[in-house]
């Protein structure tokens, strides 16, 4: 009980930096609210009608036992903004993976865009109750949450329960945690000072659950948010909102590692 009280203050804790980013957000002003809306419109109208989602057997002409990869979460998990299927973060993981473990890898995706961490319950259902098991699982999310302003103990609490319910049903799993949005320069300022500061926030939170829960973190944010301002013609796609096919690559080389652990391929 004592650990359990201690952790939720953690959280809670840690949510004050979104509350705050969320008080100077409304101290802006009205044009600032604006630029907003301007921005989540621009990045909706530009994203493509068919999504680059990648499923199925990767390395499908080697032997052995099939491993079974499912990729939960966002946009990002989609893979929009990619320039082809075979671009996205699964069908790299699952490529690299069937290459390293002489094993074909079988990919599934439940990933929508849009989604925030509130919708990670529908997408470890469909999982479970799914009759092709996985093994282990890649859960990115964290970006709409931040954009929707979410509070961060909710979203932390649901990505908890995201993760313990995989588990508890022989799941192993990988977060990739925020990406900084603050990377976005579709987003004018402060907004994305703010979106950083709440990335940042959601992200450390994100790395406490997700540990207490039985999972590996891998923190996007802190980790690729400095190539994506120095280089963002090459790693954001033609949205200025999602990654290109560059800025997918970069993402998968930072999984990997993790996700090869998971799936017991040993270190690489």
């Amino acid at each position: 009980m004592i650990l359990r009280v201690a952790w939720s203050r953690i959280v809670r804790g840690l949510a004050l930096g979104v509350g705050a980013a969320s008080g100077a957000l409304f101290s802006v002003g009205l044009v600032v609210v604006l630029a907003e809306l301007k921005n989540r419109n621009f990045a909706r109208s530009m994203q493509p009608a068919e999504e680059p989602r990648a499923v199925g057997i990767f390395g499908s002409e080697l032997e052995g036992e099939q491993l079974a990869l499912t990729i939960l979460g966002d946009s990002l998990a989609v893979g929009i903004g990619a320039d082809a299927r075979e671009h996205t973060v699964g069908a790299l993981l699952a490529e690299a993976l069937a290459r390293r473990s002489g094993r074909p890898v079988v990919l599934s995706n439940t990933g929508r865009s849009g989604a925030d961490s509130g919708d990670l319950a529908r997408q470890v259902r469909e999982i479970l109750a799914a009759d092709q098991g996985t093994d282990v699982a890649v859960i990115i999310i964290g970006g709409n949450d931040v954009m929707h302003r979410n509070d961060a103990t909710i979203a932390a609490r649901q990505l908890y329960r995201a993760v313990r319910d995989l588990r508890r049903g022989g799941v192993r799993v990988v977060v990739a945690t925020c990406p900084d949005m603050g990377t976005v320069r579709a987003l004018v300022q402060p907004l994305r000072y703010l979106a950083h500061r709440a990335s940042r926030t959601l992200a450390l939170a994100q790395t406490l659950v997700v540990l207490r829960a039985g999972g590996s973190a891998v923190p996007l944010g802190a980790t690729l948010g400095p190539i994506f301002v120095r280089r963002p013609k090459q790693m954001f796609s033609t949205d200025h909102f999602h990654p290109s096919s560059a800025g997918y690559a970069r993402a998968a080389a930072v999984l990997l590692p993790s996700v090869a652990a998971a799936a017991l391929l040993g270190p690489l």
